[in-house]
């Protein structure tokens, strides 16, 4: 054998032994899931677009969005099978966690803050507006619809004590269950409490005249949270915190407000139509995703007061700030 062969043969030898020895890719880590509730509402606009946007995906999370309304979600959050629950702030969720459910608020999901829209207000049809109206702005003697012990009747209040009203001043109507604004205008004729899109599609149908803003009423007041339950609060921290740095993004990106791509997504996966989505007020979510302390302190005494809550409230039983100082941390370096 020729020396050139025989070092042919050697080069060859060593890169089959460099191709067996090679490492096989390692198998790519499996996404972890975490459960929450989701409605085809402008409200969870921040989960569908840290869902769309793939920042879950990015924090190795496979976020399952299950459509459930909030009493259900509720329960199923105690339970375990709801990883996270959000919705709007009620005396309900503070009893759970007196129970000493697994449950604890971790982020802000919407705050009434001024902006140059209305975002939600007490409205009524043109007969009770022009009728408020001759009595100087009073609304004395009026009906009003709510559904007992939620953030409706709190709001009604608030308004009543700017009026210098009690409830002895009004009179209240039960809305039926599953009831639907925009449709039930001829069936109860009395000053509601309009969220989005049910007011700016009942303003633009003409069916309501704004009464007072709820920025005016309780401004800065604490609207909707974002409450983690036992696996994310205790067995599994770090996943929450990394489901929280996800959502975070989410509500920067939706804090951007009306984009191309924001309209996009949130009308396709609401099926709401993009007209209804770009004339809609979009409520203010906190970037860093802290509560309005104050405003949720006020709630808490309110529903003492009406006699919702079974006890006392302390702060360390309804709020857990690890995750949102976790987050904001993390976002922070990395910028």
């Amino acid at each position: 054998m020729t020396r050139a062969r025989t070092i042919a043969v050697v080069l060859l030898l060593a890169a089959c032994q460099r191709e067996q020895q090679a490492p096989t890719p390692a198998p790519a880590k499996a996404l972890q899931k975490v459960r929450m509730n989701v409605n085809p509402t402008l409200t969870y606009a921040p989960f569908l677009i840290a869902k769309e946007e793939k920042f879950f995906e990015d924090e190795g999370i496979d976020a399952e969005l299950v459509r459930v309304d909030a009493n259900s979600a509720l329960v199923a959050a105690t339970t375990g099978q709801l990883d996270v629950v959000s919705g709007p702030i009620r005396s309900g969720i503070f009893n759970v966690m007196l129970r000493n459910a697994p449950l604890r608020i971790v982020a802000d999901k919407g705050q009434l803050r001024p902006g140059d829209c209305v975002i939600e207000a007490f409205a009524a049809s043109d007969t009770i507006v022009r009728r408020i109206e001759a009595a100087g702005g009073s609304v004395r003697g009026e009906k009003f619809a709510l559904i007992r012990g939620g953030f409706t009747e709190f709001m009604i209040d608030r308004f009543l004590a700017q009026q210098k009203l009690t409830r002895k001043d009004i009179e209240f109507v039960q809305i039926p269950q599953g009831d639907v604004a925009v449709n039930a205008a001829k069936k109860i004729d009395a000053i509601r409490y309009l969220q989005e899109p049910n007011l700016s599609n009942g303003l633009s149908k003409g069916m309501y005249r704004v009464i007072a803003s709820a920025e005016s009423v309780s401004p800065g007041q604490q609207h909707g949270v974002v409450l983690y339950g036992k696996h994310l609060l205790y067995d599994d921290p770090e996943l929450g915190q990394r489901f929280m740095r996800a959502y975070l993004r989410g509500v920067r990106r939706y804090n951007l407000g009306k984009t191309r791509r924001n309209v996009e997504i949130i009308a396709r996966l609401t099926k709401m139509p993009a007209e209804i989505i770009e004339r809609s007020c979009w409520l203010p979510i906190a970037n860093d995703g802290r509560v309005e302390m104050k405003s949720m302190n006020a709630l808490l005494d309110w529903s003492m007061a009406q006699g919702y809550l079974d006890g006392t409230v302390p702060l360390e039983k309804w709020w857990d700030p690890r995750f949102v100082d976790a987050a904001n941390q993390s976002l922070a370096a990395t910028r």
